[in-house]
């Protein structure tokens, strides 16, 4: 007994380090690991955070980033994706036997989709016939058998699409679906600040150029030029001012400045004066040029 007590000093702290261990790894392992947290789950299948990070690291970008600031759209994507494929499965659909990975899981959704919807197109004589006299002028001189195949063409390709859509939103809706929307937003990554219109006020009365990109976070083009217009903000700390406005956020400014179409990069000299305007993106180089030419040391 005189032993253990005198142990019992370090004994104890011991066992609580190898506690606390034991606990950390089990979170570690289960909880925090996002190969076992679970996103959604589409009947049996369980989509987890992890195959969702490495479906969206496939992604290029901006639209990579885009969607981790909105990840419920591309999440819907990977639901619609397992729908198709257990559809698939479960009819013993074929895809290509020399396709691997994800080629071979969309050489079945497109087997799928082919003997379930495309397979079952049919397009009508008085179909045909109708769209021929409506575009009568528009063929010239050339007969319905000629244009028969063009025009087959293009309604099967419509209705096609038509009802692929009807098919899959059908196979959704009959699917168990689960979504985890605190995981999802917890996922979700903050969607980039803009500057506000007391920053382009002040800025203009710095006495120094300033350029200001009016453009959006949901726009493609305003997106891919952002990392240049960070790039060129850094290099011309202190003799510049490179802002973003995002026009959605600020539309009376967008009215202001007469932006119409984004993204627009106005130019500013010294005394705040409008020099230069550009629509749509452009090079580092020529930003920077044109700074230049607005007082940019």
């Amino acid at each position: 007994m005189s032993k253990l007590r005198k142990h019992r000093k370090w004994l104890l702290p011991a066992v609580g380090i190898i506690v606390v261990g034991a606990v950390f790894g089990y979170l570690k392992l289960f909880t925090w690991n996002p190969e076992r947290q679970k996103l959604a789950m589409v009947n049996d299948r369980v989509i987890t955070v992890g195959q969702f990070g490495r479906e969206i690291a496939k992604v290029p970008a901006p639209y990579q980033a885009m969607l981790k600031e909105e990840p419920k759209d591309f999440l819907e994507q990977l639901i619609l994706k397992e729908v198709l494929l257990q559809e698939a499965i479960r009819q013993g659909v074929k895809g290509d036997p020399s396709a691997k990975g994800e080629e071979a899981e969309m050489a079945l959704i497109l087997s799928l989709l082919k003997k379930e919807v495309l397979d079952k197109v049919k397009v009508e004589r008085e179909e045909v016939e109708e769209i021929y006299r409506q575009h009568r002028d528009q063929v010239g001189k050339k007969s319905l058998a000629e244009v028969t195949p063009f025009i087959e063409s293009a309604v099967r390709e419509v209705k096609g699409k038509e009802k692929m859509m009807e098919f899959i939103f059908s196979l959704k809706k009959q699917a168990k679906i689960e979504i985890d929307e605190k995981r999802l937003r917890a996922i979700a990554v903050a969607v980039p600040s803009t500057n506000t219109g007391e920053e382009l006020k002040k800025a203009l009365l710095s006495g120094q150029p300033v350029l200001a990109d009016f453009g959006a976070n949901s726009c493609v083009p305003c997106r891919q030029i952002r990392p240049i217009l960070k790039e060129i903000g850094q290099e011309y700390s202190g003799k510049a001012h490179v802002l973003i406005i995002d026009v959605y956020q600020y539309p009376d400014l967008a009215r202001e400045y007469r932006v119409q179409l984004i993204p627009t990069l106005i130019f500013f000299n010294g005394s705040g004066k409008e020099i230069f305007r550009h629509l749509g993106a452009w090079d580092k180089a020529s930003i920077i040029n044109k700074l230049k030419e607005a007082g940019a040391a």
